[in-house]
């Protein structure tokens, strides 16, 4: 499908750009600020008129101190830019089936367990401006179905809230939670905001109002804690309320004050998390090899289905790897793969070898492609019956591979194995398909 988003360049929509080019094949028509001004609405206009999907996740950043002049931008960078996609989409003769509509859980009452059912809302400038967000996106045309989702704090270490978290905590190995502590932290897991974007595409029957929320309820400091687990804080401790205060100003009371919040309405219509709760998130991820491995049955020819790309393989393209027994117990690996060149393909070859460390562990290989340097690879998933496909990773989860004994392999295997990844804390949106002729 050809998806218009706004935002596709913050946090949020670059990974879920990524998540929905790389894992659906749809096509990403970033909406940029230009299309937007004033005198711009026939490009705008032009470029709704083919798309299937509307994303819209356009929104200054919340966490700043909210001047008279910055809430303004808040509005104008929400409310403004949602009018004038709802104005553009009235002029779109072949209208897009769906638009999905962002706003936030602060449009809650804090501390007042809620839900989508739940017809109350807050009091103050975070509420006011989802409620005028909102209900900006449902002036949106029919037969456009229209979704609008409230987020919750989006995790992922390699940005957003999470990583304004994790800078202080490996600098000083001092976990601090925001004052008083008990407030509570509704959040989502990144990978599973991508993945309910994804849902809401593929099932025709959800509309209306949904939150992005995780099913656990948990308070700001058991979060903090959980967070200095993992990654060895020495301790966790509370700052006080009124430093964030003196900080943010009136912004502070999205961070001192939290929503108890639950996603009922995505729970009822089929969505199952992949990361439930605080521990999944920071569990890190699943190396659990097969319990058993006939080795002769796995010797052969593999096709490289899909993997991480990685600066060995970087532009590869017909991937096998061939796998030969040695009377001595170890296993001769040949890796070829080729680059696309005109006139001619450049092809090259790799030649390792591999053992098995650990004989109650059968699914662990040492592979060495340079001298006695070896690396741990994990035969993760397998075809028992007929040895056809595998998932292999590795110790680092700088790889991770998708094999099959024949160039193709059915969708359903395909879908099976992505989900197993999934399963065990791998992100799959950095999965590439690979060709084979």
């Amino acid at each position: 499908m050809n998806i218009a988003m706004t935002g596709a360049t913050g946090y949020i929509g670059k990974h879920l750009s990524n998540y929905l080019t790389e894992k659906g094949g749809h096509r990403i028509i970033p909406l940029g600020r230009s299309m937007f001004r004033e005198g711009m609405s026939g490009h705008l206009i032009q470029t709704l008129t083919h798309c299937d999907v509307i994303i819209n996740l356009a929104g200054a950043p919340i966490n700043k101190r909210w001047t008279p002049e910055y809430k303004q931008e808040l509005f104008n960078s929400r409310i403004v830019v949602t009018h004038r996609i709802i104005r553009a989409l009235n002029a779109v003769k072949t209208k897009p089936k769906l638009m999905i509509s962002a706003s936030a859980v602060g449009y809650y009452p804090p501390e007042v367990e809620a839900d989508e059912y739940t017809r109350t809302r807050g009091d103050g400038f975070l509420s006011d401006l989802c409620y005028a967000w909102e209900k900006e996106a449902k002036h949106c045309p029919q037969p456009t179905r229209l979704v609008i989702t409230r987020f919750g704090v989006v995790l992922s270490p390699d940005g957003g809230a999470m990583q304004q978290m994790l800078r202080p905590l490996q600098a000083t190995k001092v976990a601090t939670a925001i004052g008083p502590g008990t407030q509570s932290f509704p959040w989502i897991a990144m990978h599973d905001l991508c993945r309910a974007m994804e849902f809401f595409i593929a099932h025709e029957e959800t509309r209306g109002v949904y939150n992005l929320v995780a099913p656990q309820q948990i308070s700001q400091y058991s979060f903090t804690r959980e967070m200095g687990k993992a990654y060895q804080a020495w301790t966790t401790i509370v700052a006080p309320q009124r430093a964030f205060r003196i900080f943010y100003g009136e912004a502070a009371s999205f961070l001192t004050a939290g929503q108890k919040v639950r996603p009922t309405r995505l729970t009822e219509a089929g969505f199952r998390f992949s990361i439930p709760t605080v521990e999944r998130l920071f569990k890190g991820t699943d190396h659990t090899t097969v319990s058993s491995l006939d080795l002769n049955r796995y010797m052969g020819l593999w096709y490289e289905i899909a993997r991480y790309e990685n600066r060995f393989e970087h532009g590869l393209v017909d991937v096998t790897a061939t796998y030969t027994l040695r009377p001595d117990g170890t296993i001769r690996v040949e890796n070829r793969g080729c680059k696309r060149n005109s006139p001619y393909d450049i092809c090259k070859t790799a030649n390792g070898h591999a053992k098995i460390p650990d004989s109650a562990q059968p699914g662990k290989l040492k592979v060495s492609f340079f001298l006695n340097f070896y690396s741990d690879y994990y035969i993760l998933e397998l075809d028992e019956e007929n040895y056809n496909y595998a998932l292999v990773g590795s110790s680092t989860d700088k790889y991770l591979w998708i094999l099959s004994r024949t160039p193709q392999l059915p969708e359903e295997i395909k879908k099976k194995l992505v989900t197993a990844a999934e399963r065990r804390g791998y992100d799959t949106n950095r999965l590439q398909w690979i060709e084979q002729f």
